[in-house]
């Protein structure tokens, strides 16, 4: 399902048990295995990526590794500017190009 779920194919198309994809009919073993997958999905942590059951028999079972990013250390240097500190609700998102070419960006009048 990790390959079929994003890409919205019935299970049963991808394993060759039904028509093909055309066939715009889900079966009940496609829905429940889409809603299995996206419940399985729905417990990973968004922040590191591993369920949680991969940790109940070894709390070794993964190790970090220490990346660096440059999108993760731009997105970190503009949250941590003043301006983005003074509300609630704001943090720093990656956007394509050069901040001088960026019409949110760029001072007014330029």
């Amino acid at each position: 399902m990790a390959y079929c779920g994003p890409r919205g194919i019935p299970l049963s198309v991808f394993l060759g048990r039904a028509v093909g994809p055309s066939d715009p009919q889900w079966l009940p073993d496609d829905r429940d295995a889409a809603l299995g997958w996206a419940e399985f999905e729905g417990r990973r942590c968004k922040n590191c990526g591993t369920h949680p059951e991969e940790w109940a028999d070894d709390k070794y079972a993964y190790h970090a590794h220490l990346t660096e990013c440059i999108g993760c250390r731009q997105q970190q240097r503009r949250a941590e500017q003043d301006d983005a500190k003074e509300g609630h609700g704001r943090y720093a998102a990656m956007a394509s190009g050069s901040a001088a070419d960026c019409p949110r960006c760029k001072p007014a009048g330029t």
